[in-house]
């Protein structure tokens, strides 16, 4: 008994140890991907353009788009290769929102793929959209334009203070009327003194005429708004502009003495591009992407090799794709579509 147990046992140990095989293409789940737009756009309202790829080993035979959870448009794909298929889909949408667009795809043996999902924002604006307007610190500043109380203009006393003549200022005439009952002196009357007669008003009583400081001032030259000067325009910000990348070779390996080379080498031209990074993004078959920083050679052009043995994850076959991202110091950045149409093969001597 104790026999027949060790034995058991033994053959329980040894069918553990054995590997499990190796999934058939056919049991291999498709991918798919959203290539545009990216996920947290923020886009116009209007015709919207959206651009998927999907991979299976054995190819793929549909590629559909969902918005909301509803299908709007299904195609058979455009195949790169045998196993790399691209759709491209033209949506409207109806009105101002937020919506959930998701992609999957079927393989020719008829199993359809997870979802990709990428959630945008239709007619509404983002803090990406908004970052790239001018900052208020580059638009004309109220000091442009003059106040409400120029410091040239007159103030509240500008109204001539002309000086009239006062009961103090003016003199009175000192006229002494005769009294009722003459004074007589021997019967002769007394005839009226100087002082009867009314003195003549006095230099002082003629108001003097307003002085230059009582009328007011013209407005000087400072009181005219200055036209805006080049710095208060609004400059456009202009994102960097690809030209189109080219690889050296559409076929490579990871083992150096096979007919095929053991590199490829990506290279791209971006305009408006002062300063920044440029990486490189890419991946074989269903192999995670992966990212490597590009090398500028002083000219505008972007270089980056790509080794199969080095940093192909151990992949040992499929479709090599890429895309491109370039940052500026300047906080504008752009990205490339999605190119594939390169086959990373195995060793074949």
């Amino acid at each position: 008994m104790k026999r027949l147990l060790g034995l058991l046992l033994i053959g329980m140990l040894a069918a553990c140890q054995q590997q499990a095989p190796a999934p058939s293409p056919a049991q291999i789940v498709p991918q798919v991907w959203i290539d545009a737009p990216l996920a947290g756009s923020s886009l116009e309202l209007g015709a919207i353009q959206v651009l998927a790829h999907g991979y299976h080993p054995l190819g793929l035979s549909t590629i559909e788009l969902s918005v909301n959870g509803a299908v709007v448009g299904s195609q058979q794909p455009t195949m790169r290769g045998s196993q790399f298929g691209y759709a491209t889909f033209n949506w409207q949408a109806s009105e101002p929102s937020a919506y959930r667009l998701a992609v999957r795809a079927q393989s020719s043996q008829g199993q359809w793929s997870d979802v990709a999902i990428a959630d945008v924002a239709v007619g509404q604006s983002n803090a990406v959209s908004m970052a790239a307007l001018p900052s208020a610190t580059s638009l004309p500043t109220a000091t442009i334009t003059p106040t409400a109380t120029p410091t040239s203009s007159p103030t509240l006393t500008a109204t001539p203070t002309r000086p009239v003549a006062s009961a103090t200022v003016r003199a009175s005439p000192t006229r002494v009327p005769p009294s009722i009952t003459p004074v007589v002196i021997t019967n002769v009357p007394i005839a009226p003194t100087a002082t009867n007669t009314p003195a003549p008003p006095t230099a002082t009583d003629t108001p003097a005429p307003p002085t230059a400081t009582d009328t007011p001032a013209p407005p000087t030259a400072t009181d005219t708004p200055a036209p805006p000067t080049a710095i208060d325009t609004p400059v456009p910000i202009v994102p960097p502009v690809f030209g189109e990348p080219s690889a050296s070779t559409r076929e490579f390996t990871n083992v150096a003495d096979c007919t095929y080379p053991d590199s490829v080498s990506i290279s791209v031209s971006i305009e408006n591009f002062p300063a920044g990074d440029v990486s490189l993004y890419y991946h074989a078959g269903p192999s995670r992407w992966q990212s490597t920083v590009m090398q500028p050679d002083g000219r505008g052009n972007w270089n980056r090799t790509i080794r199969g043995a080095r940093e192909m994850s151990g992949q040992r076959y499929g479709g090599f794709e890429y895309y491109i991202l370039a940052q500026g110091s300047d906080g504008q950045s752009a990205q490339t579509q999605t190119y594939g149409g390169i086959e990373f093969l195995p060793c074949k001597p």
